[in-house]
């Protein structure tokens, strides 16, 4: 609150002292008002104390939803605001290629062979409802959008569109698609599309394209759905079945696009040599039903990705979840049932939804940059391994599961655990670790267990906010050993049965509290007893390395 006038005068009072008096300047020998000097150094530092905290409290309260990420993208909903029915409906049973050039909405009906329909309205705006249509074109597109504001196509019934292998010579060398438009692109309607591409792509819109419903099979010798600015769904039942990438935007340099994002509907996605979902920029799940089977990534972007719901599939030769800068998972159920590395980007927060992977490298990864895939050359990863501060891996909520061969939760700079329940099952090989970090692990909420290999065994940080142990046992236990931790009255505290071999286990939990004796249990017999007398409890011989964490204000 502010202070009044007088308030402001009355500093002696204010620092707790009594007022000064003014003295007159013949007798005023030595400074006196020591004490307003000291009480705005005071002031002033308090004043910077409140700064520094400030931006310390902003630092913390950084948003780290996939909220963020949404702001990075421009939805472009244009379809929505025309009023169609200012235009007369045009009837058309299809026996020969048809040339709209004229706003309005075109009903057709029929088979059309060797023929497809051209778009050419200027800036006008042009629905076609497609009733129950077949058109094959062995020379060209089945349909084909030159100029126009939007192209909104309608599904009803069931339709079917294919093209040859080869275009005739007067088509533009980037048209590539069944269905191709220069315009923004939108399907709506509960009716069926099967869409066969012998040519190159199934769907391209070189703007946005939008899909609001419909039922699609689409088969494509490269690739599926292609949106260059984007690729928008709200709903709709799709089975995709492609060579190249099944759903793609590529738009690289335009603020706001190259960005594909599902709030709903079911996908069945198969790729012989390409990825499941594709972008130049930003891919965000909102929801739906999606089952990825993919030669390469299953979900790839170059810069963000964010899952907020939905169920989601993977079974990549890959990387399940790849983001080059970011990867925010807020909640839905991601079952990544075979991977190379199950999640990967620079910085990856989860702050809930379920989780499970099982990869043959990498469970989770915070690594810098672009994708350090399998496929690329041992000199293309030689820098894989040096530390980052810029990569962060934080777990904030959710449960998680993970079954690696490589390393089961990898930072190349550090972990956080904040909340959740994490568990790991780890390497079995020495050359990799359950937990491994370049700059250092720390817990401050939540339950981790983490079994594996002991050679390069790390523990949850003796600068952690909560007590963690950090177990290497005398003999190698087998898969299927059941590992406990009982407290002295006899309270199971943390449990796994562990699906490898395993030499070593971190575990971390609130449960677990200073100067309390806990007994580690294996398959229900007694193996050793310990206190808990510092944050990080180390049983057995270790020669595990030690990490000096920054404090939680720390994260990059």
């Amino acid at each position: 609150m502010a202070k009044s006038k007088t308030e402001k005068k009355d500093k002696g009072n204010f620092w707790g002292g009594e007022p000064v008096a003014t003295l007159p300047k013949a007798t005023k020998t030595k400074r006196e008002p020591r004490k307003l000097e000291w009480g705005w150094l005071i002031l002033g530092v308090v004043l910077i104390a409140v700064i520094v905290l400030a931006v310390v409290f902003n630092a913390k309260v950084e948003d780290k939803s996939a909220e963020k990420i949404m702001k990075t993208v421009a939805v472009d909903n244009s379809d929505l605001k025309v009023n169609w029915e200012r235009y007369k409906t045009v009837e058309v049973e299809l026996t020969e290629s048809l040339t709209i050039s004229e706003s309005g909405t075109y009903r057709l009906t029929g088979n059309l062979r060797d023929g497809n329909i051209v778009v050419d309205a200027g800036v006008g705006e042009v629905r076609l409802i497609l009733d129950n249509v077949s058109i094959a074109n062995s020379a060209g597109p089945a349909i084909v959008c030159y100029n126009a504001e939007n192209l909104v196509i309608e599904l009803v019934g069931e339709s079917n569109l294919t093209d040859g292998a080869t275009y005739a010579s007067d088509y533009d060398e980037d048209v590539d698609g069944v269905i191709y438009s220069k315009a923004d692109l939108a399907f709506t309607g509960e009716g069926s599309l099967n869409v066969t591409a012998n040519h190159a792509d199934a769907i391209v819109g070189k703007d946005d394209v939008v899909i609001r419903d419909g039922i699609y099979s689409i088969a494509a010798v490269d690739d599926g759905i292609r949106g260059k600015d984007s690729v928008y769904v709200t709903d709709g039942d799709f089975t995709i079945a492609v060579k190249g990438d099944a759903i793609k935007s590529t738009n690289d340099t335009d603020y706001g696009k190259g960005f594909v994002m599902l709030e709903d509907g079911g996908f069945i996605v198969t790729t012989e040599a390409g990825k499941g979902l594709s972008a130049a920029k930003t891919i965000l799940v909102y929801g739906g039903e999606l089952e990825l089977n993919t030669y390469d990534d299953a979900i790839h972007s170059n810069n963000y990705v964010g899952i907020v719901d939905g169920d989601v599939v993977i079974n990549a030769g890959d990387d399940g979840v790849h983001a080059d800068n970011e990867l925010i998972v807020d909640g839905g159920d991601v079952d990544v049932v075979k991977a190379y590395e199950g999640m990967e980007a620079q910085v990856v927060t989860i702050n809930g939804g379920k989780i499970s992977i099982f990869s043959t490298d990498d469970g989770i990864n915070a690594g810098g940059g672009a994708d350090n895939s399998n496929s690329q050359s041992a000199q293309g990863r030689k820098d894989i391994f040096k530390t980052d501060e810029n990569c962060v891996l934080s777990v904030n909520g959710g449960d998680l599961y993970i079954n690696a061969a490589g390393d089961g939760v990898d930072s190349n700079g550090y972990i956080y655990f904040n909340g959740g329940s994490t568990v790991v099952d780890g390497p079995t090989n020495n050359g990799n670790g359950a937990l491994d970090s370049g700059l250092g692990i720390s817990i401050q909420g939540g339950t981790v267990i983490a079994v594996g290999s002991s050679g390069m065994a790390e523990t949850l940080g003796t600068n952690s906010g909560i007590c963690n142990i950090s177990v290497f046992f005398s003999t190698t236990q087998e898969a299927g050993t059941l590992v406990e931790v009982r407290s002295s009255n006899g309270e199971v505290t943390l449990s796994h049965m562990a699906a490898k071999k395993f030499s070593h286990l971190a575990a971390g939990s609130e449960a677990l509290l200073p100067g309390e004796t806990y007994t580690i249990y294996l398959n229900n017999v007694e193996y050793e007893s310990f206190t808990i007398s510092e944050v990080t409890t180390v049983i057995g011989n270790s020669s595990v390395n030690q990490f000096n964490m920054p404090g939680q204000s720390g994260q990059k």
